[in-house]
């Protein structure tokens, strides 16, 4: 069965997503610190050009995780195809090597809006946590938590709705924020399918039901009480 469009999934925006972008054969073709200022910029130029608001990122040294939110959708394939593909040429010019950077078709499930919103997230942020690169979340300088978590101003990110509405005071967000990383199941240090998926995140009822919408799924028909 082939896969579906983006557009089958999100249909034709706006679209809240992550992006879940990985090297090819698991490389770590991002570790090189100059690479991931590259991208870091390459996000910030093109984000004006395709009106992509950022609300979080974690650039790891094999893939990249970025929540996104696009007024349309043919726009995220634009931007992804920009940032991606000259990335990809300066990794491999920097490297002296040739071939692909990035394995298949970058994930972009739609996010659910609310708390899992707010779990995702976090689970971002604490992925330099579960990869043991570092022992708290705030050592890592590649991700969008210090923003969050300790108020560090940042150029590429556009603050998530979800975390202005913790509260209207920032000192109570950003403390909240720090709380709220460690109630993550088993405190965001082991690896969640759900986070994984290429369709939707959010809670159960939610994704059955976007599943079904989307045209994945059939109503069961119940079975003929005369037979």
């Amino acid at each position: 069965m082939a896969r579906p469009s983006r557009q089958d999934v999100l249909g034709n925006g706006p679209a809240v997503v992550h992006v879940n972008a990985s090297c090819h054969n698991g490389e770590f073709l991002l570790a090189d610190e100059i690479v991931k200022t590259t991208l870091y910029l390459l996000l910030f130029f093109y984000k004006t050009v395709y009106n992509v608001l950022i609300y979080e990122y974690c650039f790891m040294d094999s893939h990249i995780h970025i929540i996104i939110e696009v007024a349309k959708v043919e726009d995220l394939s634009r931007f992804m195809q920009q940032v991606f593909s000259q990335l990809a040429r300066f990794i491999n010019k920097r490297m002296q090597r040739t071939g692909e950077v990035f394995q298949d078709r970058a994930k972009t499930p739609l996010i659910q809006s609310g708390d899992q919103f707010l779990i995702t997230m976090r689970y971002i942020d604490r992925n330099p946590v579960r990869a043991s690169m570092v022992r708290k979340a705030h050592d890592y300088p590649w991700s969008s938590y210090r923003h969050y978590a300790y108020g560090e101003h940042n150029d590429l990110i556009d603050d998530a709705p979800e975390y202005l509405g913790l509260s209207k005071l920032p000192a109570k967000r950003r403390l909240m924020y720090q709380r709220l990383a460690l109630r993550l199941p088993h405190e965001g240090k082991r690896k969640l399918k759900i986070f994984s998926t290429r369709y939707f995140i959010g809670d159960a009822a939610w994704i059955m039901d976007m599943m079904r919408k989307a045209g994945f799924t059939r109503p069961r028909i119940p079975p003929d009480p005369f037979l």
